[in-house]
């Protein structure tokens, strides 16, 4: 398998197939795991603790993890870290505020469904910034696991509000807008975090991003004077510490897939195999309804993953 990123910026590009290894897939399937099962604590926890307060003490909550994991497996930093390691920081609480806005500003089926063209955009900004060129055939399936992502996201949305109502809305709501600035910082912090990883190991960038994201939750909580309602998380010790633990593992393991695969194919990845969790949690779970729609949906990911992993 060609190395992933060898070559790769102003230097040239890694072009043709780059096949996903078996190490690589467990890597991406037990990421994307864990962080459908994170999502779906934070859906609970949300509801007894202030998405703000939430998000620092769950974020600062996994820089002793990766701290742990760096003494027992260190790293020297080089030369080159930390350019790309603060602009991730930086774009990751712009990303974290600007969602929360976004879902506040207007209907989750109005700005949920964007974050499915995450997968396209990342792999654009990873081609100058790191030379990963995917093939025709990786270049489908991902367009197909986007196509698939949004007619899941869409298709319950057009059914109650109609395709024009839901056009207008993407195009006039301003927390559809502020979800285009999210899906921008967060795909831009993709190929930043591989260009961190690559310089200084997967736990040390861990303690630097975690403590930094955190430390920007605190000062937007400061400016939103929202410091006293950190308390609330007492309110759920035990579902905290269990989704820090998880998001810990979830975040690790993506760094480490990173190092072995395109960027754009492990979001892509992470991605379908996300949607696919969160329909089967709202079947399963929440006894949601499975629409003719959801099941296409599922078909198109489905095929769009084939063709990156054959």
């Amino acid at each position: 398998m060609a190395e992933p990123g060898t070559g790769g910026g102003a230097l040239g590009y890694n072009s043709g197939l780059v096949t996903v290894s078996l190490t690589a897939l467990a890597l991406i399937v037990a990421a994307s795991l864990g962080w459908s099962g994170f999502d779906l604590l934070r859906k609970v926890l949300v509801q007894r603790v202030a998405p703000l307060p939430l998000l620092f003490v769950l974020t600062l909550g996994q820089a002793p993890l990766f701290a742990v994991w760096w003494l027992i497996q260190p790293q020297a930093m080089e030369s080159g870290y930390w350019g790309p390691a603060v602009l991730s920081v930086l774009l990751n609480v712009v990303a974290n505020v600007s969602f929360l806005l976004a879902i506040k500003w207007s209907p989750l089926h109005l700005t949920i469904p964007l974050l499915s063209l995450i997968p396209v955009l990342s792999t654009l900004l990873a081609i100058p910034l790191l030379g990963e060129l995917p093939s025709h055939r990786q270049w489908l399936g991902i367009g197909l696991v986007v196509l698939g992502a949004l007619g899941l996201h869409l298709a319950g949305a057009v059914e109650r509000h109609g395709f024009g109502a839901l056009v207008s809305g993407l195009i006039s709501e301003r927390g559809s807008l502020m979800m285009l600035v999210v899906v921008l910082a967060w795909s831009l912090t993709l190929p930043l975090d591989k260009l961190a990883i690559q310089a200084a190991g997967v736990p040390l960038h861990g303690v630097v991003l975690t403590v930094g994201v955190a430390l920007g939750m605190l000062v937007a909580m400061a400016a939103r004077r929202e410091l006293g309602e950190m308390r609330q998380v007492a309110r759920a010790p035990g579902l905290s510490v269990l989704a820090v633990v998880i998001s810990t593992l979830a975040l690790g393991l993506q760094f480490l897939a990173m190092l072995q695969v395109y960027v754009s194919l492990v979001e892509t990845l992470k991605r379908g195999i996300g949607n696919l969790m969160a329909l089967a949690w709202g079947r399963f779970l929440l006894r949601e309804q499975v629409t003719v729609g959801s099941v296409w949906a599922v078909v198109v990911m489905a095929l769009g993953v084939a063709l990156i992993l054959v």
